[in-house]
């Protein structure tokens, strides 16, 4: 309840008094008008409803006589001709008016009670009567010819019993007849002003509505000029933090791009570093081992044997300080481009782990700028390294394509997967390559599930400025 009034309030210094109390007592005024209207269009609809009922008894009353006057053509046609076909015809249709009978009578008691004439039920019994009068009649003649007493079946024909039953029947119908349109053309006078009503009151209730409408249009003009200036302000001021936001997002993003460009250049000093100078003490000291285990190879075999082994100590340092030198800054890179480094990367890997490897690269005369390279070879190279030593993969794709000013990376292995809601992200390596691209504007998505495998994609945008 608090948090409405709180509401009301702040609305009411939104619009003002005055609108609210217009507003307030157009709706009031709208609920009456719809509450009265409605009751007088549910009105009408009951009288449109007691309309249809009077014409459906003023129907099946033409349908009683039209089944009397077809029976008494089937009577005729059979004591004329003493044909069977005359009997079925003559046996529906007096089924037919006894039915009209009972369905004039239910229609007599839904009728409204305020316009029923008290003597309808009379009236009703008198058509009956004089229904059952002329249909005994005509059965004795049928059943006179059945029985082969043609003159008897012609005598009561040509009597004027009837003659005088049908004509009672015929008056009796008629009284009904004009009684029910009476009837009818008082609910259609009825239905006709209520009509007249729901208009008025639907023209009455818009056109008090509209005066409302006006006014609070007039209202809320004056308001709205008076805030026209400000919303005028704050859309320039709006218009000058979007710039200075795209202007920061921007620098943001070259102050990442040179980050991360003067990371690779440390790194490549410091693999050029590792090189040439680790490289060359671990080159002289190898030479020098191999002068002793030249000099003790006769006169002491157990020392010439402890430095084989360190030899191969050796060796396997320096593997390790080439490799380290490679991860650092891979030198094919600069030395044959980036395609050729990215093929050997995968080439490489492929070949030490032995997966089946389905590789698509664009065409190698596409060029790429040295911090889009780096990048994407980074990401290969980390998402490569995981796969090799956690996914316990057969088959690995890579797939490279260049599409909309982006590099599109996507790489697939059928390893073991992991649970991405609790894997440990700076054991794989995945925040640091997210965070690489979406500081210069990229993407990093990861799908995975255990027994699933995982899917890498990164797009890496094209268009950077500092290249």
């Amino acid at each position: 309840m608090k948090k409405i009034l709180l509401l009301a309030d702040k609305i009411e210094k939104m619009l003002g008094g005055r609108v609210i109390a217009t507003l307030a007592a157009a709706m009031v005024m709208s609920i009456m008008a719809v509450v009265f209207t409605d009751s007088k269009i549910a009105e009408l609809g009951q009288q449109v409803e007691q309309i249809g009922k009077i014409r459906e008894n003023i129907s099946t009353i033409n349908a009683l006589r039209t089944n009397l006057f077809r029976a008494e053509s089937a009577q005729r046609g059979y004591i004329l001709t003493q044909r069977e076909l005359y009997i079925a015809p003559f046996a529906d249709a007096i089924a037919g008016a006894r039915a009209n009978i009972d369905k004039i009578n239910e229609l007599l008691d839904e009728e409204p009670s305020a316009l029923k004439n008290k003597h309808d039920n009379e009236w009703l019994k008198s058509v009956g009567a004089s229904l059952e009068s002329k249909v005994a009649e005509m059965e004795l003649t049928v059943k006179l010819s059945k029985a082969g007493k043609f003159k008897e079946a012609n005598e009561i024909v040509a009597a004027d019993q009837g003659l005088a039953a049908m004509n009672k029947f015929m008056q009796n119908t008629q009284v009904l007849l004009d009684q029910r349109a009476d009837l009818l053309t008082v609910m259609l006078k009825q239905r006709k002003i209520s009509i007249a009503v729901v208009r008025a009151l639907v023209v009455g209730s818009a056109l008090v509505l509209l005066l409302l409408v006006v006014a609070v249009i007039r209202q809320l003009i004056n308001e709205m000029a008076s805030r026209e200036q400000l919303r005028d302000q704050l859309a320039q001021d709006l218009v000058k933090y979007e710039r200075q936001i795209r202007n920061n997002s921007q620098e943001l993003k070259i102050l990442a791009l040179q980050y991360q460009q003067d990371v690779e250049r440390e790194r490549q000093k410091l693999s050029r570093e590792l090189h040439d100078e680790l490289g060359s003490i671990l080159t002289a000291t190898k030479m020098d081992i191999s002068w002793v285990m030249r000099k003790f190879k006769e006169t002491a075999p157990e020392i010439g044997e402890k430095l084989s082994k360190t030899m191969r100590y050796l060796d396997q340092g320096i593997q390790f300080k080439r490799q380290i030198v490679q991860d650092l800054h891979p030198s094919m890179i600069t030395t044959f481009g980036f395609w050729q480094a990215l093929k050997s990367l995968i080439d490489e890997n492929g070949e030490r782990n032995q997966w089946t490897m389905n590789v698509i690269l664009p065409d190698e005369d596409i060029s790429l700028g040295e911090t889009i390279g780096l990048i994407a070879y980074r990401v290969v190279q980390e998402t490569l390294n995981n796969a090799s030593k956690y996914a316990k993969a057969t088959k690995v794709s890579v797939h490279l394509m260049i599409e909309l000013d982006y590099l599109k990376l996507e790489i697939e292995d059928n390893g073991i997967g992991v649970d991405l809601n609790n894997i440990d992200t700076t054991r794989h390596g995945l925040t640091g390559m997210r965070h690489r691209l979406l500081a210069i504007g990229g993407r990093l998505d990861i799908a995975s599930a255990p027994d699933k495998g995982m899917v890498t994609r990164a797009m890496i945008p094209l268009d950077l400025k500092s290249e």
